[in-house]
């Protein structure tokens, strides 16, 4: 059976048609608005509807709303049976957790639940920020390819990651963040993870086969475990 679609052409159908089309993307826009918060809102430049309304494609300024969850790209195709975006085109994606902290992400792709707030970002310059109360700055993570699970209570990192802190940076091939102990974790996997860092006055080079930052003003530190390797330069002031 073919796949119907509301595409039209102009050479093929009068102006009338392309004016149903625009009003017809215009109602499913407004009808997921109305019926509640926890609806989806898709908007874009242009938009195609298909199958009977449960997909739509948009494209050029795309954006889609649901409720604490946003999503904005070049071109966003929203399944609304299990409400999955695929995104591609400079993709933002702006949320909360339950404790009311701000979350950004953005990658040149992504596949994301708006409604649970999980899904994956990847590509270059794949990017998370988190911005956790309990820290003065916010938690920045580069990667490859990046996971938001569990509703961003743990977030996955895999392929050149970096992880940004007030003090210096830690490089890995993976990450695992974990917002119930305010803590990354990177263990050994093709490469050791390196913690690039400086603090009172020194500034220091590890790696180590594991390695546990604490992301908090309280506890601001990391744990290295495992072969210790440390290169470290001292600042002293002569009085």
């Amino acid at each position: 059976m073919k796949k119907s679609s509301l595409k039209t052409r102009e050479s093929s159908f009068p102006k009338q048609v392309f004016s149903v089309f625009f009003m017809l993307c215009l109602f499913f826009s407004v009808s997921y608005a109305e019926t509640g918060a926890d609806e989806t809102v898709v908007t874009g430049d242009t938009m195609e509807v298909l199958k009977s309304g449960e997909i739509i494609v948009s494209k050029g300024g795309s954006k889609a709303v649901n409720g604490k969850n946003t999503v904005t790209a070049d071109k966003l195709t929203y399944d609304k049976k299990d409400s999955v975006l695929s995104a591609s085109g400079n993709v933002r994606i702006f949320s909360k957790t339950e404790e009311d902290e701000p979350v950004e992400a953005a990658g040149p792709y992504a596949e994301y639940n708006i409604e649970t707030g999980e899904g994956k970002l990847w590509g270059d310059k794949t990017n998370v920020k988190y911005f956790m109360k309990t820290s003065s700055a916010p938690l920045v993570l580069n990667a490859m390819e990046i996971e938001l699970n569990r509703n961003l209570e743990t977030i996955d990192a895999y392929k050149n990651v970096e992880v940004i802190t007030s003090s210096g940076v830690i490089y890995s091939d993976n990450a695992l963040f974990e917002k119930k102990n305010e803590a990354v974790y990177f263990n050994k996997d093709k490469k050791r993870p390196v913690a690039d860092v400086s603090y009172d006055g020194r500034k220091g080079l590890y790696e180590a086969d594991k390695m546990t930052f604490y992301n908090s003003d309280k506890s601001k530190k990391i744990i290295m475990t495992g072969s210790v390797e440390a290169k470290i330069e001292m600042e002293d002031e002569i009085k």
